[in-house]
């Protein structure tokens, strides 16, 4: 589970609230693993996960590129290569048999790292360009 803090602040509200829904989201996911939830629950949370996080990253890149921001091709490439990630993800997810629950495990560590990672590296860099 992820709490939302100050590392996390891009100075964007919108970019920051777009944020805090994806790690509820997120929160919702893992709660759903630890519940046992049904695929058809789970299915529709990763949906969620898939398309709002395409829809977030489309305004994200359009922000940072409006303030000029320097990771901006840096953060195309990350999101280019989390859609691939992702996708793989949700094919395993998709393929695995109701007791093979390693895999949604692996999910939802992989997606945590990335979430983690590229927030707090890559995303938090356009705070400096909105002071």
């Amino acid at each position: 589970m992820f709490e939302w803090n100050s590392a996390m602040t891009t100075g964007i509200s919108d970019i920051d609230d777009q944020h805090r829904e994806l790690i509820n989201k997120f929160n919702e996911l893992v709660e759903a693993e630890a519940g046992g939830a049904d695929r058809q629950k789970i299915g529709g949370i990763l949906d969620f996960l898939q398309y709002y996080a395409e829809w977030h990253f489309e305004n994200e890149e359009q922000i940072m590129e409006k303030f000029h921001c320097h990771v901006l091709e840096e953060n195309k490439k990350a999101h280019d290569e989390y859609r691939v990630k992702f996708g793989e993800i949700y094919e395993s997810w998709k393929n695995m048999t109701d007791s093979d629950t390693a895999v949604l495990h692996d999910t939802i560590v992989e997606l945590a790292r990335w979430i983690v990672h590229h927030t707090l590296t890559v995303d938090n860099q356009l705070h400096e360009y909105v002071k």
